[in-house]
């Protein structure tokens, strides 16, 4: 077993830790810890990171090098000398989160200016080779799983185009059942919570444990969704 893996997290939710994004990220760092890795957690919304340009300056004049100094010299740092990443985020308009896009967009840096052709598309050489491993865990509001297609092709094009390898993904539609209901999700749950041990002690994560992390707990979405509504209704008038 080894002691010494890095794993660097990021949570794109704008409510950092106290959003239903956290308690699965939570779970899955829980395992990972308890087979000896050191984890740490980045929120995107709480750093200073400036929106790329697209100016040009990291591919023509000064290859590598941005022109923007904020925080991330840092998390290009952190990610490179991680061994695992991991991305978590809620959906947000069949997308990540603001910040995190942003985040995201100024990993160009990292690429080099050429480029490659394979398997009918082009890729930009990268300048690390490292092959990092990379789990991705999503949340929704709502009750149905179609609401992940759209973030998940996404991210899974991003990992392509970095060079990295996806190890497990996983989903939890009415994330507010995360809090309303964990026993519901207990399974779930305790199946993220293996994963990450796997994926430290024995490199990788038995397929039937992703199956089960996954595994469907929304019998009747429209039954979810009139809850939703209730529930809205109830803090709009607790505001009042």
């Amino acid at each position: 077993m080894s002691t010494s893996k890095k794993i660097f997290a990021i949570n794109g939710s704008h409510r950092s830790e106290k959003g239903f994004t956290q308690i699965v990220l939570n779970r899955f760092l829980k395992g990972a810890a308890s087979a000896h890795a050191y984890c740490e957690v980045l929120y995107p919304s709480r750093k200073k990171i400036i929106a790329c340009e697209s100016c040009g300056k990291c591919l023509f004049e000064a290859p590598g090098v941005c022109k923007f100094n904020d925080d991330m010299g840092s998390i290009i740092e952190k990610i490179e000398e991680a061994d695992m990443l991991v991305f978590a985020s809620p959906v947000y308009f069949d997308s990540m989160p603001s910040n995190m896009k942003k985040m995201i967009d100024r990993l160009r840096v990292t690429l080099d200016a050429f480029f490659e052709f394979r398997e009918g598309r082009t890729y930009h050489l990268k300048s690390i080779k490292k092959k990092q491993k990379v789990i991705l865990i999503f949340t929704a509001g709502n009750p149905e799983r179609e609401s992940f297609v759209s973030i998940s092709r996404v991210f899974n094009r991003i990992l392509d185009n970095m060079g990295w390898e996806l190890e497990g993904e996983f989903h939890f539609p009415a994330s507010h059942l995360l809090v309303a209901d964990p026993e519901l999700l207990s399974t779930q749950l305790e199946a993220v919570t293996m994963s990450g041990q796997q994926l430290v002690a024995e490199g990788k994560i038995n397929k039937n444990v992703i199956e089960l992390a996954n595994r469907e707990y929304i019998d009747d979405p429209e039954m979810i969704l009139r809850h939703m509504t209730q529930m809205i209704l109830k803090m709009r008038e607790d505001n009042k």
